[in-house]
């Protein structure tokens, strides 16, 4: 059967599906759907039959979270909703102390280890981490992790205090990070049991608490698919990698113009590559560098420039931190979205740009899938 390749896009008004070919060079564009809802994220669950999994909010309804088959035709509400459960005693002294406020919104779901086919996983604002064991009918506290020892440290990002990144060794389904905005990096090794802190040698924001293990702000932190122990990682202050699961870190900015920025993605066979857009941060602007918009490749120690493709002039454009991803065919395919509604896409390696899609809402995320 031939294959093709879907892009989730999840905009302030609805979700769209961008389709192609294997090939890449042309994309049909489905949606809206869900209209009138924002949909901070969505993702395609491809262990089995493939399913939409997808994160929405509503000025009137509150949150949700929906599965739908790949086709955006069939949405499903879940049953139970990530939410604390009624406080026995020590937890409402934790969170009398500490605060443990309900979710607002969801802002990331990720399918569990391929070996354990209807678990996910989700992260919320406030900050929490929440697991489901029946393909996101229902969902549950992760407590060790929500109420960590640090987070009386956890302090809110620019867009408030969220876990943002969650990803799944794919070697291991009791090794897990995730990321939160902002405390930093956490890992861990039994399946949730219990949770490390992993930030060592990343810098500390402007005001972080000075004597904790937290007070990181990662914008956004990938697993490489194909060396589980590699990550990277997009920092409100640099760029980083480690080869040790992340109990160190080395910086690897050096030679990008701005060491801010939020989109980040991972080549997947190539262990060197990983892709960011630097941003301008001053003054909270978050937009591409003097107008122009460029994609920076990893290689080694240093940095390629891709413009191919891309405006060079008056492109004062903004990128979110879940808005850029990379499929795993060969070349390798990568995309962003902006939030003035624009998808581009690369169908080898980065080298050139083509837009995907235009005219689209602000864009929140954008996840690729090849089904």
């Amino acid at each position: 059967m031939a294959r093709k390749v879907i892009l989730s896009v999840g905009t302030k008004r609805g979700l769209f599906l961008l389709e192609s070919s294997t090939r890449r060079a042309s994309w049909k564009v489905n949606g809206p759907f869900l209209k009138g809802w924002s949909v901070p994220y969505a993702i395609i669950d491809t262990r089995g039959t493939p399913r939409l999994h997808v994160s929405a909010s509503h000025f009137a309804y509150g949150n949700t979270a929906y599965t739908a088959d790949i086709a955006g035709t069939s949405f499903t509400a879940a049953k139970k909703l990530p939410e604390y459960p009624t406080l026995n005693r020590k937890a409402a002294q934790f969170v009398k102390k500490y605060g443990l406020p309900d979710p607002k919104h969801i802002w990331i779901i990720t399918p569990g280890h391929a070996k354990q086919k209807k678990v996910l996983f989700c992260g919320t604002s406030p900050a929490g981490l929440f697991r489901s064991d029946d393909r996101g009918v229902s969902w549950e506290p992760v407590t060790a992790l929500n109420r960590h020892r640090t987070r009386k440290d956890w302090e809110p990002g620019a867009g408030g205090q969220a876990l943002h990144s969650l990803q799944v060794d794919p070697d291991d389904p009791d090794r897990m990070y995730v990321a939160i905005s902002a405390a930093g990096a956490f890992r861990t090794e039994d399946g949730g049991t219990t949770w490390m802190p992993i930030n060592t040698a990343v810098a500390s924001y402007v005001g972080a608490p000075k004597t904790t293990e937290v007070g990181s702000c990662v914008h956004k932190l990938l697993v490489h698919p194909a060396r589980p122990g590699l990550l990277y990682q997009q920092n409100h202050v640099g760029v980083y990698r480690s080869e040790n699961h992340g109990t160190t870190w080395q910086r690897i900015d050096q030679g990008l113009p701005y060491d801010f920025g939020f989109g980040l993605a991972v080549h997947p066979t190539d262990p060197t590559a990983c892709y960011v857009i630097p941003l301008e941060p001053q003054e909270y602007s978050f937009r591409a560098t003097d107008g122009a918009l460029s994609v920076y490749r990893s290689h080694g120690t240093g940095w390629r420039k891709l413009t191919k493709g891309l405006p060079r002039k008056n492109a004062y454009l903004s990128i979110l931190r879940q808005a850029m991803d990379s499929d795993r065919l060969k070349p390798c395919g990568v995309y962003f979205g902006t939030a003035g509604g624009t998808v581009f896409a690369s169908a080898d390696d980065g080298s050139s740009w083509d837009v995907a899609a235009n005219y689209l809402p602000p864009i929140y995320s954008v996840t690729a899938a090849v089904v």
